[in-house]
């Protein structure tokens, strides 16, 4: 209407609705009749597709493919095995392939046979796992004909394939002290190696050789034989390319060789202890440099971490009112048992629980040997008319200043309380595991845990006495994450 008057038109308003019919004619150019041929191409098609529609349609894949991807999930993002994966090929793992059969390449074989019996074993899967099996076998008989090839044993493939084997042995154990074997095995190998290779060798060899280093530290640690890591070359070579955290993580890897070292010497000393006066000075003199190395390294991660890291919640182990009864359950105990540290990552969580885990086992070093005290060896050697003199003893209380008052740690050591300050680590160990799976959750990222991690749990566990005392009942419960195994 508005429109209708601002053109100067009369307007009476809106008037009622119409409706209008029509029909739309084809246009005569349309209207070509279809020839009988075509008519019968057209019953054809519309036969085939209801026959394709009516039929169930056969989705082709492979399973290995499926075996791979899951046990990745499981895997240290860019460790050993999952460097060798990232080369890996679909035609290297397809069934029908000669690269995925025995005459393929060592590693293939292997990590197929790793992967196809963990999706088993996971799966409850009994027919996979028989597959698996059988790959497992014919994968070890192609590893052996590789090592006695002096031209393959060095070869990074084959280093990779015994990893994969342990790794195995490690999740799904198929036989007692396997993977002890395959460790021990892969230390001999390194040995081979030419050190001067091994310095010039590309970035993702590197983190090969250095992906190891824990694996063959725990094997060494279990075993109580030296390790091949504790000499100066290997210590050396172990820090090319390393980032100032991973120069950190180097320093603790460092006292846990030296500690293999020594823990052999004890052995090797116990059953005549008393005859080896010099030969127990040594001991007591490294064994306190480790210790004291340790301190000043936590001075350091103080500084630097401190402020920014980590803060405590009370009540703390060293609290008066931070009490716990073994025979009780944890349940009953929660109320005393110590609360858990917030830390920035998942990194310094890593970090602190690899540190508490190389003074755990100096610790227990010291206490296994056969004097109340450490003064006491020395004041016997000093003592001693017949001692030759050339030896330096080392201060016997290296960590006098503390980092700080309220170390509880670090003031039962000063008291020479080896076994309480093991039990307070340990407890720092539990202290962590939350914040840990906490900061993976949050990434989305929660089956794999670090291999640092899985054994810095199990040292803690069997440390506080296992599952019968409330402690370990309580570092059991803190995992809230099964892929942390007590297996190393």
């Amino acid at each position: 209407m508005r429109r209708c008057q601002k053109s100067g038109l009369e307007c009476d308003g809106p008037k009622g609705t119409a409706f209008i019919e029509g029909t739309i004619v084809k246009s005569r150019r349309s209207l070509k009749s279809a020839s009988p041929g075509t008519k019968h191409d057209i019953r054809e098609q519309d036969t085939a597709l209801q026959s394709i529609s009516q039929s169930a349609i056969s989705l082709r894949y492979n399973q290995n493919e499926v075996y791979i991807c899951y046990a990745r999930k499981h895997l240290l993002p860019n460790g050993p095995i999952d460097l060798g994966l990232q080369d890996l090929r679909l035609a290297d793992i397809t069934p029908t392939s000669g690269r995925s059969t025995a005459k393929g390449p060592v590693f293939n074989h292997a990590v197929l046979s790793f992967a196809t019996v963990f999706f088993g074993a996971e799966h409850r899967q009994a027919s996979i796992l028989t597959e698996g099996y059988g790959m497992h076998g014919a994968a070890l008989k192609q590893l052996n004909s590789a090592l006695s090839d002096s031209r393959c044993y060095v070869r990074d493939e084959v280093i990779l394939s015994v990893i994969t084997l342990a790794m195995l042995e490690c999740l799904v154990p198929t036989g007692p002290q396997n993977y002890m074997k395959h460790m021990l095995g892969l230390e001999k190998l390194l040995a081979l190696r030419e050190l001067d290779a091994i310095a010039h060798c590309s970035t993702k060899t590197s983190d090969l050789y250095k992906g190891t280093k824990y694996m063959i530290l725990f094997a060494s640690v279990r075993a109580r034989t030296p390790s091949i890591l504790a000499r100066p070359e290997w210590k050396a070579a172990m820090r090319v390319n390393c980032s100032s955290e991973g120069l950190q993580e180097q320093d603790l890897c460092d006292v846990l060789a030296d500690c293999t070292v020594l823990l052999a010497e004890r052995d090797k000393l116990a059953p005549r202890w008393n005859q080896h006066v010099r030969q127990q000075v040594r001991l007591i003199s490294n064994a306190m440099s480790s210790l004291a190395y340790l301190h000043g390294w936590k001075e350091r991660w103080d500084a630097d971490y401190d402020e920014k890291s980590a803060f405590e919640e009370s009540p703390r182990p060293g609290d008066r009112n931070w009490q716990l009864s073994p025979a009780s359950s944890v349940d009953n105990e929660s109320h005393c048992l110590p609360t858990a540290l917030r830390l920035e990552s998942d990194a310094v969580a890593r970090m602190l629980m690899l540190y508490n885990t190389t003074l755990i086992y100096v610790l227990q070093l010291l206490a296994s040997l056969p004097y109340e005290s450490p003064e006491s060896l020395l004041d016997d050697y000093n003592n001693n008319p017949n001692t030759n003199r050339h030896y330096e003893t080392p201060s016997l209380r290296p960590w006098q200043c503390l980092p700080h008052q309220d170390d509880d740690i670090w003031q039962c050591i000063a008291n020479g309380e080896w076994t309480a300050a093991e039990r307070l680590a340990a407890l720092q160990i539990g202290r962590c595991i939350p914040s840990y799976l906490d900061h993976k959750r949050a990434r989305s990222d929660p089956q794999f845990s670090s291999p640092v991690v899985q054994w810095a749990v199990t040292t803690a566990w069997t440390t506080l006495g296992g599952d019968d005392t409330a402690e370990g009942r309580w570092i059991r419960a803190s995992r809230r994450d099964p892929s942390i195994l007590e297996t190393f």
